[in-house]
């Protein structure tokens, strides 16, 4: 066997098979040429990280210029204080890369917020010691100011970045061509998942491991285990991605030697449920090796920071926010009878009832509309029941500022499951009662994936999925993100 070549490109591979009742007969066979390895999702992968290193360059650069004419004028550089700027992207892109954040394949959207935070700290420390290393003048105020727009020009080209290969993956073009190793049923369902428009693979098919039985039949089984080099070649294999159960440790020692030589990325499924990378590490266990699920239960500490950075944020906007509680109070008065405020019991951590406040967007009650409202996450598209008002006011999410006050006598914390109606709890108790093992919340996770546009089973998982994963950095994502849910109004009725 060997590999016909044009141009220095592999074709495919040409057969001699012998046929006939001669055995000197030779047949020469020449299959279809095969797909160029590298000429896809892998090389604009590295194109992408190319494109991050030289935005991540562009935001230091243009953070310290912009900072030093805010805080010092037109007055000249000096030679050591410019010679520091010029240095800075080096520098900059140096410590990203050593946060592992050019390999956007890699990381999810919260991870990679969480090391950009990270790594503009540290570039931060390291310029204040090149500084001062340097003799250079900056002062508290340029690096201060130099590292608020920094982070805030880095999160904004990542968000930029992250949007366009969102585009490329679900327009298939950023889509790993994967071989699933493993016939069995966790195979089968890792390929459907795989299969999913912008998932960011294209499962070609099934390796089988020795002896196994096929239960998997989403796709054809392209061959045996033992001709996985084979099999990457021949299929132009971006990455391997193996159904942890279908493989004992010798296959699996298969797998990652085929794939370190055939330079192709491995990727094991986990039956885990949805966790945070951060929350992930590997230990030895003589010659096992064991995957680490760290607790994300509050430490008292950690509640401490919570509560301290709630009762701010939320008498800072509360002050801030004044003007439109006063011109929404008028417009609630003037155009509806009733009151100005709604209140409504729901509940909370533990099981507790609390009393929320909200503006009134509806007309009083007049009996005429019988609805189930017991069903969780109760909310109608159409609601008959709205006022023009209080349409306006839902879509721009102003009916929930009195949750504010909520927030500040510690009954609701900024992010967390939305609070439900002690109806709906009482009537879904088994159902709904996991989501109050942490205090209820203004926005939360579900708010930035959908809001009510999301069905009840969406709901309750996304809500299940902030509760298995929290962090600070995970609320700081999440309130990130509600900026711009807020500003779209996506899912508001």
């Amino acid at each position: 066997m060997h590999e016909a070549r044009r141009n220095g490109q592999v074709l495919g591979t040409t057969r001699v098979e012998r046929s006939g009742p001669r055995p000197d007969h030779l047949v020469l066979r020449v299959p279809e040429a095969r797909p160029a390895r590298g000429a896809h999702a892998v090389q604009r992968y590295r194109t992408i990280a190319m494109g991050l290193a030289l935005s991540d360059a562009a935001c230091v650069l243009v953070a310290l210029a912009v900072s030093y004419f805010v805080r010092y004028g037109s007055r000249p550089m000096a030679p050591l204080e410019a010679a520091a700027i010029l240095a800075a992207p080096l520098l900059w892109v140096a410590v990203f890369h050593a946060f592992s954040l050019y390999a956007p394949q890699h990381l999810s959207a919260h991870e990679e917020f969480r090391r950009v935070i990270g790594a503009t700290g540290v570039g931060i420390v390291l310029l204040v010691m090149v500084s001062f290393w340097s003799n250079s003048s900056f002062s508290r105020g340029w690096i201060g100011l130099t590292w608020l727009l920094t982070l805030f020009l880095e999160l904004a080209a990542r968000r930029g970045w992250r949007w366009h290969m969102y585009r490329m993956r679900m327009a298939g073009r950023l889509a790993y061509r994967t071989l699933v190793v493993g016939t069995t049923a966790e195979a089968d369902r890792l390929c459907q998942i795989l299969d999913q428009e912008g998932s960011g693979f294209l499962p070609l098919g099934y390796v089988r491991p020795r002896d196994q039985v096929v239960d998997a039949n989403k796709k054809p089984v392209l061959g045996e285990l033992g001709r996985l080099r084979e099999l990457i070649r021949e299929h132009a294999a971006d990455c391997l991605f193996v159904a942890s159960t279908a493989v004992g440790v010798e296959e699996t020692a298969m797998v990652a030697q085929a794939g370190r030589l055939e330079g192709t990325e491995i990727r094991v499924s986990a039956n885990l449920p949805q966790v945070l990378t951060s929350r992930l590490s590997f230990q030895k266990v003589g010659p096992a090796i064991a995957l680490s699920l760290k607790p994300a239960r509050l430490s008292a500490s950690q509640a401490a920071v919570k509560r301290a950075f709630d009762l701010a944020l939320a008498s800072a906007v509360l002050l801030a926010t004044l003007p439109i509680w006063v011109a929404t109070a008028l417009a609630i008065r003037l155009t509806s009878r009733g009151p100005v405020f709604f209140h409504q019991e729901r509940v909370t951590t533990g099981g507790k009832v609390f009393r929320m406040h909200k503006f009134r967007t509806m007309r009083p009650p007049d009996g005429t509309i019988g609805l189930d409202t017991t069903v969780p996450f109760f909310k109608m598209e159409a609601d008959p029941r709205l006022t023009r008002v209080g349409k306006l006011i839902r879509r721009l999410s102003v009916d929930e500022l009195p949750q504010l006050w909520n927030v500040i006598v510690g009954e609701m914390s900024i992010v967390g499951p939305r609070p439900l109606p002690a109806n709906q709890v009482a009537a879904n108790a088994e159902l709904l009662s996991p989501r109050h093992e942490v205090p209820a919340g203004l926005t939360g996770w579900w708010q930035i994936n959908g809001r009510s546009k999301v069905t009840a089973e969406e709901a309750l998982r996304l809500d299940l999925f902030y509760i298995e994963n929290w962090s600070l950095s995970l609320d700081a994502y999440i309130l990130m993100k509600t900026f711009g849910a807020v500003a779209l109004a996506r899912g508001a009725y």
